[in-house]
């Protein structure tokens, strides 16, 4: 992971004077650089990371789009990995939501955003809506 994690500053660093602070190649390499981050268990600047990505996002696609689904779920893996079990769930619900809308209630997005909140409601002692 070390040698992905200077790959993915210095592609960074590139994209960010080539294309400006607020591309969303940008975003898309935070995003990249923040999973590394967060594999190698320093969640606190794969938040960091995944934050920006998802304001990138957000003011590039709007709020409801696939892409910022894609990063409110890492962010909210963070956060579970933080113990931030309430903000995490939210973060999950939100991710649902934009999947649901997109994919429709059985695509594969789906099922595993479902599945990273059931691991939150399991952490919260919530068994039974874990199990629905």
């Amino acid at each position: 992971y070390d040698q992905a994690k200077v790959l993915h500053q210095r592609t960074l660093h590139i994209q960010q004077k080539h294309y400006g602070q607020d591309h969303v190649q940008v975003a898309s390499t935070l995003n990249n650089l923040a999973n590394v981050l967060l594999h190698q268990g320093d969640y606190d600047q794969a938040k960091v990371h995944f934050e920006r990505a998802l304001h990138i996002k957000q003011h590039n696609y709007g709020q409801d789009h696939v892409e910022v689904a894609s990063t409110l779920n890492n962010l909210a893996n963070v956060l579970l990995h933080q113990g931030d079990y309430d903000q995490a769930k939210v973060l999950y619900h939100r991710t649902l939501h934009i999947e649901q809308k997109h994919y429709g209630q059985d695509h594969v997005e789906v099922a595993s955003t479902l599945n990273n909140l059931a691991v939150v409601l399991r952490h919260q002692g919530d068994y039974d809506q874990a199990k629905v």
